[in-house]
């Protein structure tokens, strides 16, 4: 029984044996007594490798070609082996060392992780770049914040295609991963938006690039070189604007006192601001151009000199 268990695997085997560090293998094993994997499943799978490599490539072109397909029948696995394909100037063994573990840190912080975070996700990512020497910075560049999701999201997507009882694995030459369909992301893109702080107050100075003429509560402002569109609450001074005994117009500025909504990412950029006017100080007018004196008119130097002669001979 060993012996025969040990021909039908035969094919893999060989097939592993031949891995170099360009190479990945997704191996999908079914259950529930189905002969075959759907094919739409291993396609979603394809593109997660995909994509997980192309996010931790950065700004590197890299693609995945399928090599081989092995299908035993017998034990109803069905194997995809995939290679590293660059754009340009070939990857070396470092980075392609980075790209696997690094996709295989992707799969163990999805299947692992109690609170994805995707800092934690960054930061394991960091410590791979360190130890496969692709970086002499001391802060390695990390694969942007949406790229990272973007994986997350095709992973997910590609268990959600896959039939309970089935059994993946991804194997590459510096290690391999099985997948755990029983954990998932509900929604990769929240990842984005890990932390927030809500109502703050602030004093702020906003120039009004198009005041609220149709009276929607909404006024195009823009503080600094930022453009935004901020609430102003009933019961501040604008509403003489809108009864129109207040003249505001664009270029004006309105000192005021808002509370404001910051979202920021996982790895601290700002992602959005929302504002809301609940108090107007002082309408600031813009400067307004006023009429330039007229330069005294001076007369030509040869009328002056006539003139003069005459007052003399007078």
């Amino acid at each position: 029984m060993a012996s025969d268990e040990n021909d039908d695997r035969s094919g893999l085997t060989d097939l592993l044996a031949e891995l170099g560090d360009s190479d990945v293998v997704i191996e999908v094993v079914t259950g529930n007594g189905r002969k075959a994997p759907a094919a739409g499943a291993l396609q979603k799978l394809e593109q997660a490798v995909e994509a997980s490599y192309r996010a931790l490539a950065g700004s590197a072109r890299v693609d995945l070609e399928t090599v081989a397909v092995l299908d035993e029948v017998s034990k109803r696995s069905m194997s995809v082996w995939l290679r590293v394909k660059s754009q340009g100037e070939a990857a070396d063994e470092s980075e392609l060392k980075f790209l696997a573990r690094g996709t295989l840190a992707i799969i163990a912080w999805m299947d692992g992780s109690q609170t994805h975070q995707l800092a934690d996700l960054q930061q394991a990512i960091r410590v791979l770049a360190w130890g496969t020497a692709i970086t002499s910075a001391a802060q390695p560049v990390l694969p942007a914040s949406a790229e990272l999701v973007a994986a997350i999201t095709a992973w997910q997507q590609a268990k959600d295609a896959l039939a309970g009882g089935d059994a993946v694995r991804i194997i590459t030459n510096n290690g391999s991963a099985e997948l755990d369909l029983a954990k998932s992301v509900a929604d990769p893109r929240a990842l984005l938006q890990a932390r927030k702080l809500v109502n703050h107050s602030a004093e702020m100075i906003f120039v009004v690039e198009m005041p609220d003429y149709q009276a929607t509560g909404q006024w195009q402002l823009k503080h600094g070189g930022t453009r935004t569109m901020a609430y102003c609450e009933p019961g501040t001074l604008l509403d003489k604007f809108y009864r129109r005994e207040l003249d505001v117009r664009p270029g004006d500025a309105l000192r005021c006192r808002v509370d404001f909504e910051t979202s920021y990412g996982p790895d601290h950029e700002v992602l959005s601001e929302r504002y809301r006017i609940v108090e107007i100080i002082e309408v600031l007018p813009a400067s307004r151009a006023e009429t330039a004196p007229q330069p005294p008119r001076h007369e030509p130097e040869a009328s002056r000199h006539v003139t003069e002669e005459l007052e003399t001979a007078s």
